[in-house]
């Protein structure tokens, strides 16, 4: 064990909170580079008066090299712990060991990878939003690249480049929007902090998952069944490179292979992940990327069903051509009907609705919307909504009436919560509403209200439903997929995501 000299430094600040203090440990495998920009992070960002560093060198490969560079940054440092051990014992084995074996301070504990780089604020945050219950178990921040703590989550322009800038960027905008803590099934481990008592009581990662994937969700499924909540802390931003520790078809392997272990252990964990991304994560979370563009261009779809009219195609070409430059139209289309319109709409891009993974600015729905299932798929394409549905006399005869009662009434629902309704199917008031709207501001409120009432209907109505277990498909893909991992990218997307 080597400690780092007392000299004060370079501490981001004095103690200024009264909270309880953490222990940082940062597992070292390799990766130098990124390795001494996680340190000149925590030098610059960590206040070294309450909370503490533990570095574990995991006797990898470049092990002598590594260890020189690591003094050599943190001497003069207090508050840093160097340990190295004399064999490796995998990402796992090196976490449980320092944090069950090598630290006695009884501080929380944040696990953090040493491909991160943190940034200011971010662990008195992530320690307050800790002890804002007694069942908050973890916490962890928001990121450039973690899963399900990834912001922004999805985007607008899927060519765009995801820079750590951009990250930054749109967290500033849409942090002040978003409740200051996210309860999800749970925490990513790339930067991990526990309650210090959930580990004396229940332990840490479960040997079953070693060398690494899928222990930190195991953790906070475990604990979440004695009545603890993992969290995500929506105003603190820790930056992750990404999987840099297993290299080939080894990484993806094991997730595989972990993740059926995690079905299996936890039958409700992909119906918990569903029902966060409509019940748990807020809708200015979803749309985030569409609350700061980024860009001069304004990204909209219209939205053109099975039973849309032969008329529906050129009408929806007249549209791209009247909109101002500065909007990008993008026109959603049935499979069985994507050939045709390729065709029919030169000026816009053309996509197969099934395959749209993208938001967008506004959406569209091109004549009146009476399917609620249609109405919910709108509902997840934009933050703004606009109906294009003309005024129709009401039939008089009962017996029409009580036929498309349940159509009327879906109608009456996109109307009420439709940011913008277009009485007119003509080219011109389609295409002015439609400038109106790109250059809008979003309605948070409006959104929120939205959202949350589309969802419970859905739901209600059984159209969005939350598996209480993983389907056999599923499973049998994930055993295949861990047991041929040259394959196992295909039956990813064959199998998984289908």
């Amino acid at each position: 064990m080597t400690s780092a000299g007392e000299h004060p430094g370079h501490d981001a600040s004095s103690t200024t909170v009264e909270r309880r203090p953490v222990t940082i440990v940062v597992p070292i495998y390799d990766d130098l580079d990124g390795l001494l920009a996680c340190l000149r992070s925590l030098i610059q960002h960590v206040d070294f008066g309450i909370d503490r560093v533990i570095l574990a060198n995991d006797a990898g490969p470049n092990a002598d090299v590594i260890e020189t560079a690591v003094l050599r940054q943190i001497d003069g440092h207090r508050g840093f712990e160097y340990h190295r051990n004399d064999l490796n014992l995998g990402f796992l084995g090196n976490c449980n060991n320092v944090v069950l074996n090598l630290d006695h301070s009884g501080n929380d504990v944040m696990l953090l990878n040493s491909d991160t780089v943190v940034t200011a604020g971010f662990l008195d945050e992530m320690a307050a939003v800790l002890d804002l219950s007694e069942t908050h178990g973890v916490v962890a921040p928001r990121s450039n690249n973690a899963t399900i703590a990834t912001i922004p989550h999805l985007r607008r322009n899927l060519h765009a480049p995801m820079t750590l800038s951009r990250t930054s960027a749109v967290h500033a905008a849409v942090a002040p929007l978003l409740p200051r803590f996210t309860i999800a099934p749970v925490a990513m481990g790339f930067c991990f902090l526990i309650r210090r008592e959930l580990i004396d009581r229940y332990g840490l990662f479960d040997e079953r998952f070693s060398p690494g994937y899928g222990e930190e969700n195991d953790f906070c499924l475990r604990i979440n069944e004695h009545g603890y909540a993992s969290l995500l802390a929506n105003r603190a931003l820790v930056f992750h490179t990404g999987s840099t520790s297993f290299s080939g078809d080894r990484g993806p392997s094991l997730r595989f292979a972990h993740e059926k272990v995690l079905i299996e252990r936890y039958p409700h964990y992909v119906g918990a992940l569903q029902l966060y991304q409509h019940v748990g994560r807020d809708p200015v979370d979803r749309f985030a990327d569409a609350f700061l563009p980024g860009d001069h261009t304004s990204r909209i779809a219209i939205e053109v069903t099975p039973e849309a009219t032969a008329e529906a195609l050129p009408w929806a070409e007249r549209i791209a051509v009247g909109l101002h430059e500065g909007i990008a139209l993008t026109v959603l289309v049935p499979r069985s009907r994507l050939a045709a319109a390729k065709a029919a709409i030169p000026s816009a891009t053309v996509r197969d609705i099934s395959t749209a993974r993208e938001v967008f600015d506004v959406v569209v729905g091109a004549g009146a919307v009476t399917s609620l299932s249609r109405l919910l798929r709108l509902n997840e394409l934009a933050p703004r909504l606009v109906v294009v549905d003309a005024d129709m006399p009401r039939d008089a005869r009962w017996a029409r009436r009580v036929a498309g009662s349940q159509e009327e009434a879906v109608r009456r629902l996109s109307r009420e919560y439709a940011d913008h309704r277009v009485a007119s199917h003509t080219v011109e008031s389609v295409v002015e509403a439609l400038h109106v709207m790109s250059a809008s501001r979003i309605d948070v409120e409006t959104l929120r209200r939205r959202w949350s009432r589309l969802i419970d209907i859905g739901a209600a109505a059984g159209l969005t439903m939350y598996p209480k277990r993983a389907t056999l498909r599923r499973r049998a893909a994930l055993l295949a997929a861990s047991r041929t991992p040259r394959i196992t990218r295909w039956l990813r997307s064959v199998f998984i995501r289908a």
